[in-house]
């Protein structure tokens, strides 16, 4: 790239698109320049509140600016595919918000774009980043752990997710997109192995009779190359009286150690007598201004190969591979049968 300051422009500025705008300008190595929404009213917002000189509501007008070097898709899960095109097309950098797409086909237009144009991409598979995940990637890498054989993650909601926060689009997308590309992605880059065979179950009716047409849960049993087998489960109807929106726990198996991860405990627990008990997440909290935790440390990552003309990860090939295995566990839970890939 040859700049010493990324030129982002993001695209979507929701709870998450916000969050990433947040990030970028805070970053000492990259400036946001542009936003896109369709909602004009909150493009506007956003870019008065962090004083970025253009805000579109049509995408096409940010990926016509020359000055945009790289662009951070942020939309929900079923909309990745146009914009990811054009993206590379018009010869910028991309960052895209998980899942790659809800379909095969449609991945496989983003990363065939995306390598035809030469440009570099990144999937933000931002628990890659979590000091836990890195500890147990150097104790594997080091040779202290023996071999993989058995990994247990699940990844789960409140019923607040599909109802609320993505109200408009639940049905759009499915459990294994939205949460389990996290898990599949956190064990597949941990053992440096693919994904072999998969065989999914899943739950539907509660969500159904809301009015949200989207399965309640979903179990899949994997098996990878390396011989090892792993369960994932997310479910996303927990109550919202829990203290915590996520519940995130794994444990990992080797032929020399065990490795049990929790992240729902914090270290850090709350009572006030104006809210309910809670464990404040670090996930992607600013204090005092600075943005801190995991998905800062992903975002930050980007900006720095994109400044250092590096060749960002998780890789497109990586989010392809990642989304072949959750599109098995949608299509094995579908069919009732094991899928090979």
């Amino acid at each position: 790239m040859g700049n010493k300051v990324l030129k982002m422009g993001v695209i979507g500025v929701g709870l998450q698109g916000e969050s990433h705008v947040e990030k970028f300008q805070y970053f000492q190595n990259s400036e946001v320049v542009a936003v896109a929404d369709i909602n004009q009213k909150r493009v506007r917002s956003v870019a008065k509140k962090y004083k970025i000189p253009h805000a579109f509501t049509d995408y096409h007008d940010l990926l016509a600016l020359k000055e945009v070097d790289a662009v951070s898709i942020v939309l929900p899960d079923h909309l990745h595919v146009e914009p990811g095109v054009a993206a590379a097309k018009a010869r910028k950098h991309v960052l895209m918000e998980k899942p790659l797409a809800t379909s095969v086909e449609d991945g496989e237009k983003i990363v065939k774009a995306v390598k035809k144009a030469r440009v570099r991409f990144m999937i933000n598979f931002s628990n890659r980043w979590w000091p836990q995940m890195r500890l147990a990637k150097a104790k594997f890498e080091a040779g202290e752990l023996g071999d993989p054989v058995y990994a247990y993650a699940r990844l789960n909601n409140t019923i607040y997710v599909p109802t609320k926060m993505l109200k408009g689009w639940s049905k759009h997308t499915r459990l294994p997109h939205w949460l389990m590309s996290h898990t599949i992605d956190r064990v597949r880059w941990l053992w440096g192995s693919n994904v072999k065979r998969v065989y999914g179950v899943c739950r539907k009716g509660y969500l159904k009779k809301l009015g949200f047409d989207t399965p309640d849960a979903y179990h899949a049993t994997i098996e990878f190359r390396n011989g090892a087998i792993a369960s994932f489960e997310s479910v996303w109807v927990m109550p919202e009286t829990l203290p915590y929106l996520v519940d995130s726990q794994m444990e990992l198996l080797f032929t020399e150690a065990s490795v049990l991860i929790n992240t729902v405990v914090s270290g850090t627990e709350m009572a006030t007598t104006k809210g309910k008990f809670s464990y404040p997440r670090m996930a992607s909290q600013s204090y005092t201004g600075r943005p801190q935790g995991f998905v800062a440390d992903a975002l930050q990552h980007f900006a720095d190969c994109m400044v250092e003309g590096r060749k960002p990860e998780p890789t497109a090939d990586d989010a392809l591979a990642v989304l072949k295995a959750t599109s098995a566990v949608v299509e094995s839970a579908e069919k009732g049968e094991p899928i090979d890939l």
